[in-house]
């Protein structure tokens, strides 16, 4: 059974808008990414570069964790920022480190699917198609839970060869492969993903990137209020 609510139609254009954001500022940062590390770009930029993605997710764990330690990272890491550019200290290169955003997040992308399909556990597909539809009938169930199994194969793919690339190839081949085409990779998958249910299960109703990214929220926002 599909919902059938009526959807509001500000929120959906602020979670809209908010996506359209997210995305833009994904690709700004992937952009002055490549820059920095393909053309140097201003020095003593690498490091800061390169560490801002897993400055992020920290200060963002902590953040849901605690305001309180979410708040006291951000000032630390503010304030540790405004030092260094305004005492000039040097910083390392850590070019060692420049493949470890990329990678990090993606082991995290397929720890965050994977750890869903244990015995006994509902698939994160499926709790998604769950949400939007109901009750889904059997192969609908086992559909989602082999595209769950087709994401935690696509990040395990992604962190692999972004590893050989910084290892065996040139640092703008690596670059090119980790900061510009990661989001559009993505997008591929979807879309992929999309026309081919479109195509193996014609007469069911079937969610949009938009309306599974909205599911998505919203589970996650219930499993914070209940705790899990």
């Amino acid at each position: 059974m599909s919902r059938t609510a009526v959807p509001n139609e500000p929120p959906r254009r602020r979670h809209g808008l908010s996506l359209l954001l997210v995305v833009l500022g994904v690709l700004g940062y992937e952009g002055m990414a490549h820059w920095v590390a393909t053309s140097g770009g201003v020095p003593g930029a690498r490091p800061l570069f390169t560490l801002a993605p897993l400055l992020v997710l920290l200060c963002w764990g902590l953040w849901r964790r605690s305001r309180v330690w979410g708040l006291t990272a951000i000032l630390v890491l503010l304030i540790g920022l405004l030092a260094v550019l305004r005492m000039h200290l040097p910083l390392p290169d850590l070019k060692l480190l420049y493949p470890a955003p990329h990678i990090i997040i993606d082991l995290l992308l397929l720890w965050f699917f994977g750890r869903t399909l244990r015995a006994g556990h509902v698939s994160l597909v499926t709790r998604i198609a769950r949400h939007e539809h109901g009750s889904l009938p059997p192969e609908i169930e086992l559909y989602t839970r082999r595209v769950t199994w087709a994401w935690c194969i696509y990040f395990g793919l992604m962190a692999a060869v972004s590893s050989l690339l910084f290892v065996f190839a040139p640092l703008p081949v690596w670059s090119w492969f980790a900061n510009m085409l990661s989001l559009p990779l993505i997008l591929l998958m979807f879309a992929g993903e999309y026309a081919y249910r479109i195509w193996r299960f014609p007469n069911f109703s079937h969610a949009s990137f938009f309306t599974a990214i909205r599911s998505f929220r919203e589970l996650r926002r219930a499993s914070v209020i209940q705790g899990r």
